[in-house]
Protein backbone atom coordinates (compact mmCIF):
# COMPACT_ATOMS: atom_id res chain seq x y z
CA UNK A 1 0.00 0.00 0.00
CA UNK A 2 1.27 3.46 -0.89
CA UNK A 3 2.20 5.78 1.93
CA UNK A 4 -0.55 8.15 3.00
CA UNK A 5 0.02 11.71 1.84
CA UNK A 6 0.98 13.76 4.90
CA UNK A 7 0.42 17.51 4.83
CA UNK A 8 0.82 20.03 7.65
CA UNK A 9 -2.40 22.01 7.90
CA UNK A 10 -2.74 25.64 8.91
CA UNK A 11 -6.45 26.48 9.38
CA UNK A 12 -6.12 30.14 10.30
CA UNK A 13 -8.45 32.17 12.49
CA UNK A 14 -11.58 32.37 10.32
CA UNK A 15 -11.89 28.60 9.87
CA UNK A 16 -12.51 28.18 13.58
CA UNK A 17 -15.19 30.88 13.62
CA UNK A 18 -17.20 32.13 10.63
CA UNK A 19 -15.90 29.47 8.20
CA UNK A 20 -16.26 26.45 10.44
CA UNK A 21 -18.03 24.53 7.67
CA UNK A 22 -15.00 25.02 5.40
CA UNK A 23 -12.71 23.62 8.09
CA UNK A 24 -14.85 20.60 8.95
CA UNK A 25 -15.66 19.62 5.37
CA UNK A 26 -11.97 19.89 4.45
CA UNK A 27 -10.83 17.63 7.28
CA UNK A 28 -13.49 15.00 6.66
CA UNK A 29 -12.98 14.89 2.90
CA UNK A 30 -9.22 14.62 3.39
CA UNK A 31 -9.80 11.66 5.68
CA UNK A 32 -11.90 9.91 3.04
CA UNK A 33 -9.20 10.59 0.45
CA UNK A 34 -6.50 9.18 2.78
CA UNK A 35 -4.77 12.54 3.05
CA UNK A 36 -3.29 13.04 6.50
CA UNK A 37 -3.95 16.68 7.42
CA UNK A 38 -1.83 17.28 10.52
CA UNK A 39 -2.84 20.55 12.13
CA UNK A 40 0.06 22.76 13.09
CA UNK A 41 0.06 23.01 16.90
CA UNK A 42 0.00 26.37 18.70
CA UNK A 43 -0.51 28.30 15.48
CA UNK A 44 -1.18 32.03 15.53
CA UNK A 45 -2.72 34.51 13.10
CA UNK A 46 -0.67 34.80 9.90
CA UNK A 47 -1.11 38.57 9.81
CA UNK A 48 -4.16 38.50 7.48
CA UNK A 49 -2.62 40.71 4.78
CA UNK A 50 0.81 40.68 3.19
CA UNK A 51 2.67 43.90 4.12
CA UNK A 52 3.25 46.35 1.31
CA UNK A 53 5.96 48.29 3.17
CA UNK A 54 9.14 47.03 1.53
CA UNK A 55 11.70 48.20 4.09
CA UNK A 56 10.13 46.65 7.20
CA UNK A 57 9.77 42.90 7.81
CA UNK A 58 7.78 43.09 11.05
CA UNK A 59 4.58 42.32 9.14
CA UNK A 60 6.07 38.98 8.05
CA UNK A 61 7.15 37.80 11.49
CA UNK A 62 3.98 35.89 12.34
CA UNK A 63 3.94 34.10 8.97
CA UNK A 64 7.67 33.44 9.28
CA UNK A 65 7.17 31.74 12.62
CA UNK A 66 4.40 29.54 11.19
CA UNK A 67 6.68 28.48 8.34
CA UNK A 68 9.62 27.80 10.65
CA UNK A 69 7.43 25.68 12.95
CA UNK A 70 6.23 23.70 9.94
CA UNK A 71 9.83 23.05 8.97
CA UNK A 72 10.61 21.83 12.51
CA UNK A 73 7.61 19.48 12.43
CA UNK A 74 9.14 17.94 9.31
CA UNK A 75 12.57 17.57 10.95
CA UNK A 76 14.06 20.42 8.95
CA UNK A 77 13.10 18.85 5.62
CA UNK A 78 10.54 21.50 4.66
CA UNK A 79 7.54 19.43 3.60
CA UNK A 80 4.18 20.82 2.58
CA UNK A 81 2.12 23.40 4.46
CA UNK A 82 -1.45 23.72 3.23
CA UNK A 83 -4.20 26.16 4.02
CA UNK A 84 -7.68 26.95 2.70
CA UNK A 85 -8.20 30.63 3.41
CA UNK A 86 -7.11 32.60 0.34
CA UNK A 87 -5.74 35.43 2.49
CA UNK A 88 -3.69 33.04 4.67
CA UNK A 89 -2.40 31.35 1.55
CA UNK A 90 -1.39 34.67 -0.01
CA UNK A 91 0.45 35.82 3.13
CA UNK A 92 2.24 32.53 3.80
CA UNK A 93 3.19 31.93 0.18
CA UNK A 94 4.58 35.42 -0.38
CA UNK A 95 6.40 35.51 2.96
CA UNK A 96 7.99 32.15 2.18
CA UNK A 97 9.20 33.49 -1.17
CA UNK A 98 10.76 36.53 0.52
CA UNK A 99 12.56 34.35 3.07
CA UNK A 100 13.80 31.99 0.36
CA UNK A 101 15.00 34.67 -2.08
CA UNK A 102 15.95 37.76 -0.05
CA UNK A 103 18.93 37.04 2.21
CA UNK A 104 18.84 40.40 3.99
CA UNK A 105 15.17 40.11 4.92
CA UNK A 106 15.58 36.42 5.80
CA UNK A 107 18.25 37.30 8.36
CA UNK A 108 16.03 39.98 9.92
CA UNK A 109 13.00 37.68 10.13
CA UNK A 110 15.04 34.83 11.57
CA UNK A 111 16.50 37.19 14.16
CA UNK A 112 13.02 38.27 15.23
CA UNK A 113 11.58 34.73 15.40
CA UNK A 114 14.83 33.26 16.83
CA UNK A 115 14.97 30.55 14.18
CA UNK A 116 17.16 29.58 11.23
CA UNK A 117 14.60 29.04 8.50
CA UNK A 118 15.65 29.12 4.84
CA UNK A 119 12.29 28.98 3.05
CA UNK A 120 12.32 25.28 2.18
CA UNK A 121 8.67 24.60 3.09
CA UNK A 122 6.29 24.27 0.11
CA UNK A 123 3.21 26.42 0.75
CA UNK A 124 0.27 24.96 -1.18
CA UNK A 125 -3.41 25.71 -1.15
CA UNK A 126 -5.50 22.57 -0.66
CA UNK A 127 -6.65 22.89 -4.28
CA UNK A 128 -2.98 22.62 -5.31
CA UNK A 129 -2.49 19.62 -3.06
CA UNK A 130 -5.48 17.91 -4.67
CA UNK A 131 -4.22 18.79 -8.16
CA UNK A 132 -0.46 18.28 -7.82
CA UNK A 133 0.10 15.86 -4.95
CA UNK A 134 -3.07 13.75 -5.03
CA UNK A 135 -4.51 14.06 -8.54
CA UNK A 136 -7.99 14.88 -9.81
CA UNK A 137 -8.17 11.52 -11.60
CA UNK A 138 -7.77 9.83 -8.24
CA UNK A 139 -10.61 11.95 -6.86
CA UNK A 140 -12.81 10.74 -9.72
CA UNK A 141 -12.10 7.17 -8.63
CA UNK A 142 -13.11 8.01 -5.04
CA UNK A 143 -16.39 9.77 -5.92
CA UNK A 144 -19.42 7.79 -4.75
CA UNK A 145 -22.14 10.23 -5.81
CA UNK A 146 -21.17 12.32 -8.86
CA UNK A 147 -22.87 15.72 -8.91
CA UNK A 148 -24.21 15.03 -12.37
CA UNK A 149 -26.44 17.75 -13.78
CA UNK A 150 -25.29 20.52 -11.42
CA UNK A 151 -24.10 23.61 -13.29
CA UNK A 152 -21.39 25.18 -11.13
CA UNK A 153 -19.50 28.43 -11.73
CA UNK A 154 -15.96 28.60 -10.30
CA UNK A 155 -14.94 31.76 -8.46
CA UNK A 156 -11.30 32.59 -7.70
CA UNK A 157 -11.24 36.14 -6.40
CA UNK A 158 -7.94 38.01 -6.04
CA UNK A 159 -5.76 36.43 -3.38
CA UNK A 160 -5.19 33.02 -4.95
CA UNK A 161 -4.03 34.41 -8.29
CA UNK A 162 -2.27 37.72 -7.68
CA UNK A 163 0.43 38.96 -7.83
CA UNK A 164 1.06 36.45 -10.62
CA UNK A 165 4.88 36.32 -10.33
CA UNK A 166 4.71 35.72 -6.58
CA UNK A 167 1.74 33.37 -6.27
CA UNK A 168 2.35 30.99 -9.20
CA UNK A 169 -0.99 29.34 -8.39
CA UNK A 170 -2.56 29.39 -11.85
CA UNK A 171 -2.93 31.68 -14.85
CA UNK A 172 -4.60 34.77 -13.31
CA UNK A 173 -6.38 35.58 -16.57
CA UNK A 174 -7.51 32.06 -17.39
CA UNK A 175 -7.28 29.83 -14.31
CA UNK A 176 -8.39 26.20 -14.55
CA UNK A 177 -7.83 24.46 -11.22
CA UNK A 178 -11.37 24.93 -9.85
CA UNK A 179 -12.83 23.99 -13.23
CA UNK A 180 -10.79 20.77 -13.23
CA UNK A 181 -11.89 20.09 -9.67
CA UNK A 182 -15.58 20.60 -10.55
CA UNK A 183 -15.24 18.14 -13.42
CA UNK A 184 -13.57 15.59 -11.13
CA UNK A 185 -16.71 15.42 -8.95
CA UNK A 186 -18.98 14.99 -11.95
CA UNK A 187 -20.56 18.45 -12.15
CA UNK A 188 -20.78 20.74 -15.17
CA UNK A 189 -18.47 23.77 -15.31
CA UNK A 190 -20.03 27.11 -16.21
CA UNK A 191 -17.55 29.58 -17.63
CA UNK A 192 -18.28 33.28 -17.17
CA UNK A 193 -16.24 36.49 -17.44
CA UNK A 194 -16.25 37.53 -13.75
CA UNK A 195 -14.69 34.42 -12.19
CA UNK A 196 -11.44 36.21 -11.31
CA UNK A 197 -12.82 39.67 -10.52
CA UNK A 198 -12.67 41.12 -6.99
CA UNK A 199 -15.77 40.70 -4.81
CA UNK A 200 -15.06 43.96 -2.96
CA UNK A 201 -12.96 42.30 -0.28
CA UNK A 202 -12.56 44.30 2.94
CA UNK A 203 -14.62 47.18 1.55
CA UNK A 204 -17.59 45.33 3.05
CA UNK A 205 -16.39 46.19 6.57
CA UNK A 206 -13.93 48.95 5.88
CA UNK A 207 -14.98 52.07 4.03
CA UNK A 208 -17.70 51.52 1.46
CA UNK A 209 -20.07 48.56 1.76
CA UNK A 210 -21.93 49.63 -1.39
CA UNK A 211 -18.79 48.98 -3.45
CA UNK A 212 -18.58 45.39 -2.22
CA UNK A 213 -22.29 44.83 -2.78
CA UNK A 214 -21.99 46.09 -6.36
CA UNK A 215 -18.89 43.98 -7.03
CA UNK A 216 -20.58 40.88 -5.62
CA UNK A 217 -23.72 41.54 -7.64
CA UNK A 218 -21.70 41.78 -10.86
CA UNK A 219 -20.10 38.39 -10.18
CA UNK A 220 -23.34 36.63 -9.25
CA UNK A 221 -25.30 38.22 -12.09
CA UNK A 222 -22.61 37.24 -14.59
CA UNK A 223 -22.68 33.64 -13.36
CA UNK A 224 -26.48 33.45 -13.51
CA UNK A 225 -26.58 34.96 -17.00
CA UNK A 226 -24.27 32.12 -17.99
CA UNK A 227 -26.84 29.66 -16.55
CA UNK A 228 -24.93 28.71 -13.41
CA UNK A 229 -26.97 27.13 -10.61
CA UNK A 230 -24.32 27.52 -7.91
CA UNK A 231 -20.92 29.10 -7.16
CA UNK A 232 -17.83 27.20 -5.94
CA UNK A 233 -15.06 29.07 -4.11
CA UNK A 234 -12.49 28.86 -1.32
CA UNK A 235 -12.03 32.27 0.33
CA UNK A 236 -14.11 32.93 3.50
CA UNK A 237 -14.32 36.67 2.80
CA UNK A 238 -15.45 36.05 -0.77
CA UNK A 239 -17.98 33.58 0.61
CA UNK A 240 -19.34 36.20 3.00
CA UNK A 241 -19.65 38.82 0.27
CA UNK A 242 -21.22 36.49 -2.28
CA UNK A 243 -23.52 34.54 0.04
CA UNK A 244 -24.53 36.70 3.00
CA UNK A 245 -24.70 39.94 1.04
CA UNK A 246 -27.33 38.55 -1.32
CA UNK A 247 -29.91 40.05 1.02
CA UNK A 248 -28.64 43.56 0.22
CA UNK A 249 -28.25 42.63 -3.44
CA UNK A 250 -31.91 41.56 -3.63
CA UNK A 251 -32.98 44.86 -2.05
CA UNK A 252 -30.83 46.97 -4.38
CA UNK A 253 -31.19 45.14 -7.71
CA UNK A 254 -34.70 44.22 -8.81
CA UNK A 255 -35.01 40.95 -10.65
CA UNK A 256 -31.96 39.40 -9.00
CA UNK A 257 -32.43 35.70 -8.27
CA UNK A 258 -30.55 34.23 -5.27
CA UNK A 259 -27.97 31.57 -6.06
CA UNK A 260 -26.34 29.11 -3.61
CA UNK A 261 -22.64 29.55 -2.83
CA UNK A 262 -20.51 26.58 -1.76
CA UNK A 263 -17.02 26.05 -0.47
CA UNK A 264 -15.39 23.58 -2.86
CA UNK A 265 -14.84 21.20 0.06
CA UNK A 266 -18.60 21.03 0.67
CA UNK A 267 -19.16 19.95 -2.91
CA UNK A 268 -16.37 17.41 -2.57
CA UNK A 269 -18.02 16.18 0.61
CA UNK A 270 -21.32 15.65 -1.21
CA UNK A 271 -19.58 13.69 -3.96
CA UNK A 272 -17.76 11.56 -1.38
CA UNK A 273 -20.94 11.18 0.71
CA UNK A 274 -19.23 12.27 3.92
CA UNK A 275 -22.66 13.01 5.43
CA UNK A 276 -23.06 9.24 5.71
CA UNK A 277 -19.93 9.17 7.86
CA UNK A 278 -20.87 12.19 9.95
CA UNK A 279 -24.41 13.53 9.55
CA UNK A 280 -23.34 16.94 10.88
CA UNK A 281 -20.36 17.27 8.53
CA UNK A 282 -22.05 19.49 5.94
CA UNK A 283 -23.31 22.52 7.85
CA UNK A 284 -25.76 23.86 5.29
CA UNK A 285 -27.60 25.74 8.03
CA UNK A 286 -24.64 28.15 8.05
CA UNK A 287 -25.46 29.30 4.52
CA UNK A 288 -27.52 32.45 4.01
CA UNK A 289 -28.91 31.19 0.70
CA UNK A 290 -30.32 27.76 1.48
CA UNK A 291 -28.65 25.23 -0.86
CA UNK A 292 -30.95 22.33 0.03
CA UNK A 293 -33.65 22.99 -2.62
CA UNK A 294 -31.04 22.85 -5.38
CA UNK A 295 -29.32 19.80 -3.92
CA UNK A 296 -32.60 17.94 -3.56
CA UNK A 297 -33.66 18.89 -7.08
CA UNK A 298 -30.38 17.53 -8.45
CA UNK A 299 -30.46 14.41 -6.31
CA UNK A 300 -27.23 15.40 -4.57
CA UNK A 301 -28.60 14.56 -1.11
Amino acid sequence: MADKLKVIYYPGCTLYTKAEHLNESAKLTAKVLDIDLVELPDWTCCGAAFPLVTDNVIGMVSAGRILANTNKMNDGQGGILTTLCAFCYNVLHRTNKVIREDERKRKKINLLIEEEYEGNVKVKHLLEVLRDEYGFDKIKDKVKHPLTGMKIAPYYGCQLLRPRAEMEFDDPENPKVIEDFIESIGAEVVDYPFKNECCGSYQIINTDEDVAVECSYNILDSAERSEAEAIALSCPLCYYNLDFKQKEIQEKYSGFTPIPVFYFTELLGLALEIQKIDENSLMFDKHFIDPLPLLKEKGAI
